[in-house]
């Protein structure tokens, strides 16, 4: 597999507040309690591997972001 292809693929930050980092790092400040209640809506793209785990793939958040402008 290409390097920057695996790279890409291992975009991935596991739970809110982690989330909530990225997105002020990249100008869209949203609180933990905002993500939580868009994950209660199911309106925000995530995993769920076990109950008390969240994964966010940060190229999926991305694409999000772009669709709701």
């Amino acid at each position: 597999m290409n390097r920057s292809l695996r790279i890409k693929n291992m975009r991935n930050v596991r739970g809110a507040k982690a989330l909530s980092n990225y997105l002020h790092s990249i100008g869209v400040p949203m609180s933990e309690s905002t993500i939580f209640s868009l994950l209660r809506q199911n309106k925000i793209p995530h995993k769920k591997p076990s109950p008390r785990i969240l994964i966010f793939n940060l190229n999926d958040i991305d694409d999000w972001l772009n669709q709701n402008d």
